[in-house]
């Protein structure tokens, strides 16, 4: 028992921690043990693998709730209609990872990178990019199911037999925070595009566009909800963020009418949103 649980800890776990391996992302790593998953909880539904990052609101992609959610009821995995476990499995997905250049990138997420709407201006949360949204909410969702598996394993009775490593790891797992394990490795998701994209890195949106995304997925999306993945989504950005038009943020003006080329047009190395009401 104890090598097969070494065995799900070792596979979910690696892909994010080759990245640890380089001296340059090691030094005030924000990786840390709690963001090992014990069990792979994505499922087997991959699709065509496109890297999210490297873009900043464009007028090519900018939209509304209504406009994000009509290109989600469109895709064919049928995730915007799911429920209960479906609902749960379709969200697992969503934070699934993948190696690509040795660097940890969404696996799922590719449908959301040229949809309309793909960028949503909210008055509590400035631009959201959902894009990075829907794969931090699967990220933080992914860490909290670990989490809620990790206390479950801890009480068991065969839990003595395991190691001290193996021990410690549960533990550690059992009192993470999902928002803030998620947000972390968006951290680090930008450290990593300042080496292999720096074009891309800290674009405005994206950290505070990570901490929302792992908000909704840690504590406000509800598998067992008599809603739809869609509409609980619908519901947290109108909500919660204050979805509205995008003419109404502060630099509608300002924003390119296609993908930049080169640096984003403002960088913030936070998670505190930029240009809000």
């Amino acid at each position: 028992m104890e090598n097969s649980c070494r065995k799900n800890l070792k596979q979910s776990s690696k892909k994010w921690v080759i990245a640890s391996c380089y001296p340059k992302f090691r030094r005030n790593s924000c990786l840390r043990s709690t963001n090992a998953d014990l069990y792979h909880y994505a499922g087997n539904n991959p699709v065509r693998y496109i890297d999210p990052d490297g873009r900043s609101p464009n007028l090519s992609y900018v939209g509304t709730v209504n406009d994000f959610l009509a290109f989600m009821y469109t895709i064919k995995t049928g995730i915007a209609s799911t429920r209960g476990n479906s609902a749960s499995d379709a969200m697992l997905r969503m934070g699934k990872i993948t190696i690509s250049s040795f660097k940890p990138m969404p696996a799922n997420t590719a449908p959301f990178n040229k949809a309309k709407g793909r960028y949503i201006y909210t008055q509590k949360g400035g631009w959201i990019d959902m894009a990075h949204f829907m794969f931090y909410a699967g990220r933080a969702y992914t860490h909290k199911k670990s989490k809620e598996y990790a206390q479950k394993i801890i009480k068991k009775w065969y839990f003595f037999l395991f190691s001290i490593d193996t021990k410690m790891l549960y533990i550690s797992q059992a009192k993470q925070d999902p928002v803030e394990s998620a947000i972390s490795e968006g951290h680090l998701q930008e450290r990593l595009d300042s080496v292999f994209a720096p074009h891309s890195a800290y674009s405005y949106e994206d950290l505070p566009t990570d901490r929302f995304g792992a908000d909704f997925g840690a504590n406000y999306f509800d598998p067992n909800s008599p809603l739809d993945f869609g509409t609980q989504i619908q519901n947290y950005l109108l909500n919660e963020l204050g979805a509205t038009d995008p003419n109404n943020a502060p630099n509608y003006s300002s924003l390119p009418s296609n993908e930049p080329e080169h640096c984003p047009p403002a960088k913030n190395k936070t998670i505190v949103p930029m240009y809000i009401e």
